[in-house]
C-alpha cells in the first residue's frame, strides 16, 4: 500500500483510478420452480425473501419464463428491481426453464453455454458487470444427476474459467454433487473458507449440493445457508470483498 501512495504522488496520479475494494452480498438459490420440498406453491414467499435480502447479485436455478409454467424471471425483475440476465437449458413443450442472475449493478456482457448432457439439459451462464469501473464475471451452474455426467460437465466448466484469465469471478449454484473434488487454485469453497462445509442444502437429503466458489483474489467475509421451507433446496448467502 505504502508502494502505490508513493507512485501516486510520486505521479501525481488521481486516486479515483485505484478504487477501494467493494463488500458484495450474493446468494444462490434453486428454487424448484417455486414448489417447496411437499410441491406446495412458494413463489410469493420466495419473491419476498430475496428482496428482504437487499443481495447485491443473485443467482437462480430451476427458474421458468412461459405461459405454461409461469413468467417467474419477469416476476423477480419487477419486484427486485435488478438488471438480468436469464438463460433457458431447457425449451420444449412450451417451457422456458433454466437460469437467471441479477445484479444491482450494469451488465456489461451475457453469454449462455449448453453443457455435455445426457438426460435434462445443462449448462452455466455467464454474466459480467461493472462494479465501480471493475469488471465481475458470475456464473451461475447447474449440473446433471449422473456421476458420469458431471465429470465431463466440471471438466467443461474449469476450461471455461481458465479462458476468464485475471478478472475476479465467481462461480454458484446447484452441482448436484456432495463430495465436490475442484482444484482450489481455481475455485476457492467459501463455505470451507470458513469452516462450514458440513452444513447441508438439499432439503430431501443429507447433502450440501449447492456452492458459491470464488477465484484466489477475492476475499471471503461470510456464508450462511438459510433452513426455509420454500424449494428442495435452501438458499446460501455469501458476504466477499472484490
Amino acid at each position: 500500500m505504502l508502494v502505490v501512495s508513493l507512485i501516486i504522488t510520486a505521479y501525481n496520479i488521481d486516486k479515483s483510478f485505484f478504487p477501494a475494494k467493494k463488500e458484495l452480498k450474493v446468494v444462490t438459490y434453486n428454487i424448484h420452480s417455486g414448489l417447496n420440498k411437499d410441491m406446495f406453491p412458494t413463489l410469493f414467499d420466495i419473491i419476498d425473501f430475496l428482496r428482504i435480502s437487499n443481495a447485491d447479485i443473485i443467482c437462480l436455478q430451476e427458474v421458468n419464463e412461459s405461459a405454461k409454467a409461469g413468467f417467474q424471471v419477469s416476476s423477480f425483475k419487477d419486484e427486485l428491481k435488478m438488471y438480468s440476465h436469464f438463460g433457458a437449458n431447457v425449451v420444449d413443450f412450451g417451457l422456458n426453464y433454466g437460469l437467471v442472475t441479477y445484479s444491482k449493478y450494469p451488465i456489461k456482457s451475457e453469454d449462455h453455454i449448453y453443457l455435455s448432457s445426457g438426460r435434462e439439459q445443462r449448462g452455466i451462464l455467464h454474466t459480467v458487470v461493472n462494479i465501480d469501473r471493475r469488471k465481475l464475471n458470475i456464473i451461475n451452474v447447474h449440473l446433471g444427476l449422473s456421476k458420469e455426467e458431471r465429470e465431463i460437465q466440471v471438466k467443461e466448466l474449469v476450461e471455461f474459467i481458465k479462458k476468464i484469465g485475471d478478472e475476479p469471478y465467481i462461480v454458484v449454484g446447484d452441482f448436484n454433487d456432495g463430495s465436490m473434488n475442484i482444484d482450489e487454485s481455481i475455485l476457492k469453497d467459501v463455505a470451507k473458507e470458513l469452516d462450514k462445509a458440513n452444513v447441508l442444502t438439499f432439503a430431501t437429503g443429507l447433502d450440501r449440493i449447492d456452492y458459491i466458489f470464488v477465484s484466489p483474489d477475492i476475499e471471503v467475509l461470510d456464508y450462511e445457508v438459510l433452513i426455509k421451507n420454500m424449494s428442495d433446496h435452501y438458499p446460501i448467502i455469501a458476504k466477499i470483498r472484490i
